[in-house]
């Protein structure tokens, strides 16, 4: 049988960083994908007024009204080979750079299965014209893995089983040198987390994936594990994607019968990685395969900073029975995390509200953890860093030290953040933190976010002004999407195109002229900083000119 490693764990949480990329690559808008731009804060009328324009721009049905739009490219699978930098948060939370590592160099072929586990066909150029392929050929990687990413949907409740907000939910990646399958679930994201977790907790609505955390103590009995009780919330996000990852599992495998399969993610992730074990071990996922070579695979779940899944000791006999004996689940954790509901963690507002929403809707079914706990006795930082990739890395490095006597070296570029500030000064408004990065960074800044992309968003904040003719200093409030603003930002963008060609004359001048433009747009959003959404679009604005600058040396 499977038995804990601290090693596999180790490399378990480079498949989450991995999930975690993935996601920020189908992003639309990776800098911001949540509408923050620069503001912060638990309620925002100017966003809420976006967010119900992009709504109607959708054509969105009324029952995901209540959810962030947030905008996936569900068309085109996400690319290992590309790097990508994300806004993780508000205010002075970093931006994080999501660059290529081993893992993603090693992967040889991917592709990616919709909701119903259909080929989503890519559409590639090349020196014949556009071409139609069902999966990416890596020529240069490093290894032979192959990874079949797969979708879901988050955001989904008792009253709602159905209706939820779908996106890329993680991946399934088969390793031949080792006859091994890992299916790796994503985080959940949330951009301003105290609006997300006061939206979610309170109505169920704003950020998908928070309202799936917060049904966690919703409950909801399942048929094919012998009417356990499992977390609403995470079991109806699990079942969303269960045609579309049973696919996606077939196709990394790809005919080849793998000696284990190991499932992980991180935090919601590991909430989702447990019911996937469950449901292979003792359920429907992948049922005829698995009954032909059930006895030559082993099978274990390594859950990293997971919230329990499980509602009631009862509900817990009941599985282990089912399965026909201890679930083979390994959960690593902060003894700080509050997420993962550890026992020192008293005073945190993530376990008062289980508290109270226990004692008020389930006081005989508290939530319980499957199969075994291993707290990360080295972690010391207190909740919320608590639960982050990096502290768990910090923790199962040590723990590796302690089992098996090495060393392992610093690693910088697991998770780098570095300050980016579209209003500083010129040449100064990106530090990349670690410089041998700055290379990765300047590629996945200019990749991130396109002049189209921040125009349209641009566009978006444009629309919900209110106010027009108001005047402040030496800003006026916009009134339209053509007005003296775009003009600017046009202008600039020309400017940009002119500096990217290395033949162009005249770059002195160019670059007086980018830097003048960009500090009357400062000016401006300075001038605006009492008007969250006029501000706003010069923050878009700024925001890809900054890229754009450091990106490609225009100092």
């Amino acid at each position: 049988m499977p038995h804990p490693n601290a090693e596999t764990a180790l490399e378990m949480l480079e498949y989450c960083r991995f999930a975690y990329k993935a996601y920020a690559q189908s992003c639309v808008y990776p800098m911001d994908p949540f509408y923050e731009s620069h503001g912060a804060g638990l309620w925002q009328g100017a966003r809420d007024r976006v967010l119900a324009r992009v709504h109607k721009l959708r054509g969105s049905e009324a029952h995901v009204h209540k959810f962030d739009p947030i905008e996936y490219d569900l068309t085109t699978p996400p690319d290992p080979t590309y790097g990508v930098v994300y806004r993780g948060g508000t205010g002075d939370s970093p931006y994080i750079l999501f660059q290529p590592r081993e893992l993603d160099r090693s992967i040889s072929f991917s592709k990616g299965v919709d909701l119903a586990g259909e080929d989503i066909p890519i559409k590639v150029q090349d020196f014949f014209g556009e071409q139609t392929l069902l999966g990416r050929e890596h020529s240069q990687a490093t290894g032979s893995k192959r990874c079949c990413y797969f979708q879901g949907k988050t955001g989904m409740t008792q009253t709602h089983p159905k209706a939820g907000w779908p996106s890329w939910l993680g991946a399934a990646i088969y390793d031949p040198e080792h006859s091994r399958l890992v299916v790796v679930f994503r985080g959940s994201r949330s951009g301003s987390g105290g609006r997300a977790l006061g939206q979610a907790l309170v109505k169920s609505t704003g950020s998908p994936d928070w309202v799936t955390d917060m049904n966690h103590l919703k409950e909801v009995r399942v048929g094919r594990f012998s009417n356990a009780t499992l977390s609403a919330g995470f079991w109806y996000a699990y079942e969303s994607c269960q045609e579309s990852l049973a696919a996606a599992c077939l196709e990394a495998m790809h005919g080849r019968v793998p000696k284990e399969i190991l499932f992980t993610g991180h935090s919601l992730g590991g909430a989702l990685a447990q019911c996937a074990y469950l449901d292979l071990v003792g359920g429907e996922l992948l049922e005829k395969v698995y009954a032909k070579i059930r006895k030559q695979v082993s099978v274990s779940c390594y859950a990293l900073s997971a919230p329990p899944v499980v509602l009631g000791a009862k509900a817990k006999e009941l599985l282990t029975l089912h399965l026909g004996g201890e679930p083979q689940v390994f959960h690593h954790f902060s003894p700080h995390d509050a997420v993962h509901n550890s026992k020192k963690v008293n005073l945190s507002t993530v376990t008062a509200v289980n508290s109270v929403v226990g004692t008020l809707t389930h006081p005989l079914t508290t939530s319980t953890h499957l199969g075994t706990e291993i707290p990360l006795k080295d972690c010391t930082k207190a909740f919320p860093d608590a639960h982050e990739p990096e502290e768990v890395r910090a923790g199962l490095v040590a723990l590796v030290r302690r089992e098996t006597g090495a060393r392992l070296p610093a690693d910088p570029g697991f998770w780098p953040t570095f300050d980016f500030n579209p209003t500083g000064m010129w040449g100064m408004s990106v530090r990349p933190g670690v410089d041998s990065l700055a290379q990765h960074l300047k590629i996945a800044l200019i990749t991130s976010v396109s002049e189209e992309r921040a125009r349209v968003r641009a566009q978006l904040w444009a629309d919900v002004v209110k106010g027009s003719g108001k005047k402040k200093d030496d800003y006026a409030v916009l009134e339209e999407t053509d007005g003296g603003s775009f003009d600017a930002f046009a202008s600039a963008c020309e400017l940009v195109a002119e500096l990217s060609n290395p033949f162009t004359e005249n770059r002195k001048q160019n670059k007086d002229q980018l830097r003048e433009l960009r500090n009357e747009m400062i000016k401006s959003y300075q001038g605006a900083s009492g008007h969250k959404a006029t501000s706003s679009v010069y923050f878009v604005m700024l925001q890809y000119l900054t890229a754009a600058q450091y990106g490609l040396d225009i100092v």
